[in-house]
């Protein structure tokens, strides 16, 4: 609400405000600004006050948030023929790519050693598939290799710098030892390539060896093959959403009670509602509590307890025979470090118990009808956007940043940006290459296709705040991408 409105709403009335209850009044919408502005002159009329105060306002948002949990009951269910109801699921998921009850860091060097050992190891492999006209050779060969000699030398990044000439010198390792790879500023093409390189990601360099270096021409990251989809025999879909934050003043309850009538039957598109057999939540289900400085600010439900027990007592209105896939994000109540464990049954409320839910890590891995799905919530995605030239418009084209992810066959491949745990296993590669990837945490819908795997980001269901208008992200809450599992295509529905 505009700030102009709100002052003159409080001049009519004769009340005085404090900078920090305007400034929470304006982040509102304008129904909600009302109703807390109505809240608050009659919390000042028992008191004979005529000052509205931060304090006074918290005690309102408590209030109105103690209603809310009311106006958020499930939404009832009506006797509904869909056609779903009678299809038995397929539905398996791979531990072995999920964290949750294996975590054995402790922080020891060896632990660091041994999860990019372990990294380099599998990424090599994937490379070790493409196909070369050049030998392979390892860094301690090319270091005693003649001047024009070529070879491809799979590493991983160590350095990266502009020389004060003006190439782009790369540090490539393996585990034979280093070696320098020039990109020059003669070769246009190449150098350009070299500015889409990250540190820590492992890649293959084509080049050739002159006095001491490895003069580079080409470069292959381990990508994804080319592959057609899967012909799937079945007429399930799939709905897909992400980033509730509920208990976030933000969170937008009155749509998402419309989503959830919508999987029960009623409204438009009911025989589409009676197809969905699974729903796959890609996380930050609630606002979580002291995720960001100040972040109190922008609650009205600032126990993460009730926070959750919101959640359950709205996913409880999901049809019983649609599957549920609920996985963490960054403003969850687990670890922030990646990967993360699914949450645990002390913030589930009695949900980890009904057959159709399934709550798996950060990320996962499993198959849906024959479809191999690859889950993240997509905490990394900063660090790709700042660290990639090409990315500029990330934020509001995630699906080029799900492009780049895939490519690279890493969901996060910088280290020490965003935390993460350094498991003896990197569970952040991609070893099986998905059909689907599914993420969120950037709030913006995005779709592609990228070399026969679908990438959807499904957006949120809270409503723009000020902090993302500061940092120039145009968010599209309420809308609900859902995936035709015969067909591969999607249709999106607009709840907002």
């Amino acid at each position: 609400m505009q700030e102009k409105q709100l002052l003159d709403l409080l001049s009519e009335r004769e009340f005085l405000v404090e900078p920090r209850a305007l400034q929470s009044l304006c982040s509102l919408p304008d129904d909600e600004a009302v109703a807390s502005l109505d809240a608050a002159f009659a919390l000042l009329a028992e008191g004979n006050g005529f000052v509205l105060t931060g304090k006074i306002l918290d005690s309102v948002f408590e209030r109105l948030a103690a209603d809310r949990k009311v106006d958020q009951a499930p939404a009832i269910k009506r006797d509904f023929d869909a056609a779903a109801r009678l299809w038995l699921p397929k539905l398996s998921f791979s531990e072995e790519n999920d964290v949750s009850g294996k975590s054995t860091c402790t922080g020891v060097i060896e632990d660091f050693v041994g999860c990019f050992n372990d990294r380099f190891k599998r990424e090599k492999e994937f490379l070790r598939l493409r196909s070369s006209v050049r030998p392979f050779a390892t860094a301690s060969r090319v270091k005693s290799a003649q001047d024009r000699e070529k070879y491809r030398v799979i590493g991983m990044i160590s350095s990266k710098r502009t020389t004060k000439n003006g190439h782009l010198l790369v540090e490539l390792e393996d585990d034979t030892g280093v070696i320098p790879c020039l990109f020059s500023k003669n070769d246009a093409a190449t150098l350009a390539i070299g500015s889409e390189l990250l540190l820590d990601e492992v890649i293959a360099v084509d080049g050739l060896v002159s006095k001491g270096l490895f003069i580079a021409d080409a470069v292959t990251w381990p990508e994804l093959p080319y592959r057609e989809r899967p012909e799937i025999e079945s007429d399930a879909c799939i709905a897909f959403i992400s980033d509730m934050h509920i208990g976030s003043k933000h969170f937008l309850g009155d749509e998402f009670n419309a989503f959830l009538r919508f999987l029960n039957g009623e409204g438009p598109e009911e025989a589409l509602a009676g197809r969905i057999k699974y729903l796959l939540v890609a996380g930050d289900v609630t606002d979580g509590i002291g995720v960001y400085p100040s972040q109190e600010d922008d609650l009205v439900t600032k126990d993460i307890y009730e926070q959750y027990e919101v959640f359950a007592n709205l996913m409880s209105a999901v049809p019983d025979w649609i599957e549920v896939v609920i996985g963490p994000g960054n403003h969850d109540a687990v670890r922030g470090a990646e990967p993360q464990p699914r949450l645990s049954e002390e913030f589930t409320y009695g949900l980890e118990k009904k057959k159709n839910f399934h709550f798996v890590g950060n990320p996962a891995t499993f198959t849906i009808e024959g479809l191999k799905v690859l889950m993240y919530h997509g905490s990394s995605m900063g660090t790709l956007i700042s660290s990639l030239p090409s990315l500029r418009s990330g934020y509001l084209n995630p699906e080029t940043v799900g492009i780049e992810m895939l490519k690279r066959r890493h969901l996060c491949p910088v280290y020490g940006q965003l935390p993460v745990v350094p498991e003896k296993r990197d569970y952040l590669v991609i070893d099986e290459v998905p059909d689907i990837f599914h993420f969120g945490h950037v709030h913006k819908n995005g779709y592609a296709n990228y070399r026969g795997t679908t990438i959807i980001n499904s957006g949120a269901w809270q409503a723009t705040t000020d902090y993302q208008v500061r940092l120039g992200h145009l968010p599209s809450p309420c809308q609900l991408p859902i995936y035709e599992v015969r067909t591969g295509t999607y249709k999106v529905l607009n709840f907002k």
